[in-house]
Formats: structure tokens, C-alpha cells, sequence
């Protein structure tokens, strides 16, 4: 089988990709449904942008390419794409939006504008290699335990990261991108809670309170919550991608 565009990951990315990337484009994943971060997010409600979204907002070596991204396709689009298909959404807090019905609407949004485009879905298909050829790559894939081979000349690697391995995430793109001789950055937790193994919030587990949390590089003034494993939140979430190990947070 010849294609012009092969996309690993059926997540928001690699169904978004396929919607620009149109006829002759199919998407695998390994799940047996399409976006299952999707469907997690937001409480089952996905919050599905933010009316803030800046350049400024995202940690990146290079800056210039979220300045680049998102004044190609901005927040306002994607909002324009869900009135489109009638998905009623609210605002929340700091301009956090969400489906007041399911996150599963978002999903079949995304999967009904990638099939229009043209392009193909295919779940329960895993990864066995991947080969660069002079004109494009070739891959040899599992679908449903049955062999099969795939031709391209684009190949993209759109299967998130390691943060959910229960929900099937690998380090699958990492080890392609080590294979072509692309460099990898350091992987660490980010948008995670803290965690402390003595117990020691158990007995306010639940109650939530505004909150500034802050370290040596940025601070954030948004809800902090408290869980019977540490503390959680938007504010922790938030500072969790900027704290290193050992720093202090106050």
C-alpha cells in the first residue's frame, strides 16, 4: 500500500494533522478508539482551549515556533470549528473553555473532519519498523494481528508522550527520532501533582482554595487542591513544569 502521508497517533495532533493533510493520508494507533486523552481531559469535558492561548504561555527551546504555530491556526479558529459543529461550551475560569456535554464530542468532531479530508483511520495497528527509503519511508505494521506494509512519503510522528502508560503511551516517537538521528530533550514530569509518601494532606483531602504558588522563575494565582496523596490543581499543575527537583516553593 502507497501513500503520500502516514501518521502515527490518533490523538488530538495527529487527527488535527490529518485534517490539513487531506486524500491519501492514513492515521494508526494502537487503541481501540481514537483520542483517549481526549476523552480524559477536562473531567470527561475537555478543555479544549484557552481564550489566553499566547506564545509566552508554552515552555519551548525555541520560541519562535509557538509564535509561528499559533499565528497560523489560533485559538479563535479552533473555537470557530467547534461552533461549526454545534458543541455547546462554556467558559470557566481565566478563559478555560469546555463541552457542556462530553469530551466524545470533540473526539467525533475531530475524526468527522479528518475522514471529509480524505484521510483513513486505522485502530489496533501497532509499529514493527520503520525504514527511510530514497523517496519517503516504508512501514511495516501490525493490523489486528495481521501483517501489513506501508509506503509514504511523509511520515509523521504525532503519539504523544510517556504520561499516561496505562492508557497505552510508549516512548515509541522517541526511539524513531533517536533512529534518524534527531535529537531528544531530556524527558521529565510536568503538569503532574506533588506527591509527598507520608500521607501528611490526607485529612483535607478535597478542599480546594485560591492559591499563588511560586519558585524562582514564575508564579501562578489559580486554585490549589488537596488529594490524599499531596497537593494538586491548576496552580500546582501549572508550577509542576517549572520546578526542578530540590527547589523551593512558596
Amino acid at each position: 500500500m502507497r501513500i503520500n502521508t502516514l501518521i502515527l497517533g490518533a490523538g488530538a495532533a495527529g487527527m488535527m494533522c490529518a485534517r490539513h493533510a487531506g486524500g491519501s493520508t492514513l492515521v494508526i494507533d494502537h487503541a481501540k478508539a481514537p483520542g483517549e486523552k481526549i476523552r480524559i481531559s477536562g473531567g470527561g469535558r475537555c478543555n479544549f482551549t484557552n481564550m489566553y492561548a499566547e506564545a509566552k504561555n508554552y515552555l519551548s527551546a525555541n520560541p519562535h515556533f509557538c509564535k509561528s504555530a499559533l499565528a497560523r491556526y489560533t485559538q479563535w479558529d479552533f473555537i470557530e470549528l467547534v461552533d461549526r459543529h454545534g458543541i455547546a461550551w462554556h467558559e470557566k475560569t481565566l478563559g478555560q473553555l469546555f463541552c457542556d456535554g462530553s469530551s466524545k464530542q470533540i473526539i467525533a468532531m475531530l475524526v468527522e473532519e479528518m475522514r471529509e479530508a480524505g484521510a483513513d483511520l486505522w485502530l489496533h495497528t501497532s509499529v514493527e519498523a520503520v525504514a527511510q527509503t530514497a523517496d519517503g519511508y516504508t512501514v511495516r505494521l501490525l493490523r489486528e494481528g495481521k501483517a501489513q506494509t506501508v509506503t509514504c512519503r511523509n511520515l509523521v510522528l504525532a503519539t504523544g508522550g510517556k504520561s499516561i502508560p496505562k492508557m497505552g503511551a510508549t516512548g515509541l516517537a522517541y526511539d524513531l527520532a533517536r533512529q534518524f538521528g534527531l535529537e531528544v530533550t531530556e524527558t521529565r514530569a510536568g503538569l503532574v501533582p506533588f506527591t509527598f509518601p507520608d500521607g501528611r494532606f490526607q485529612p483535607l483531602a478535597g478542599v480546594s482554595l485560591p492559591s499563588r504558588l511560586s519558585n524562582a522563575r514564575t508564579s501562578f494565582d489559580e486554585a490549589l487542591l488537596f488529594t490524599h496523596r499531596g497537593l494538586s490543581g491548576p496552580s500546582v499543575l501549572q508550577l509542576s513544569s517549572y520546578w526542578r527537583e530540590g527547589e523551593e516553593i512558596t
